[in-house]
């Protein structure tokens, strides 16, 4: 993983949870968590909300995380 990587996952994230509060003002967003269970494999938790697959650092996993609770949710900009 390099610098420019992190940083472009970190700015995605950025957005998701702008959108994550948008959706929902009353959510906590520190109450998400993720582990890293392998080379790139991760685990987004929230509340009773779970999601695994393959992200290169944890930004990106809590933006995958993220957005699949957004699509769960109906939210308009994250329909499949």
């Amino acid at each position: 993983m390099n610098a420019h990587n992190t940083s472009l996952t970190r700015f995605v994230l950025q957005q998701v949870i702008a959108d994550v509060r948008k959706h929902d003002p009353e959510i906590k967003v520190s109450d998400a968590w993720v582990y890293k269970c392998g080379r790139d494999h991760w685990e987004f938790h929230f509340g009773k909300f779970y999601w695994h697959g393959s992200a290169d650092n944890a930004y990106e996993a809590r933006s995958a995380g993220w957005s699949a609770y957004l699509r769960k949710q109906g939210a308009p900009e994250y329909a499949a």
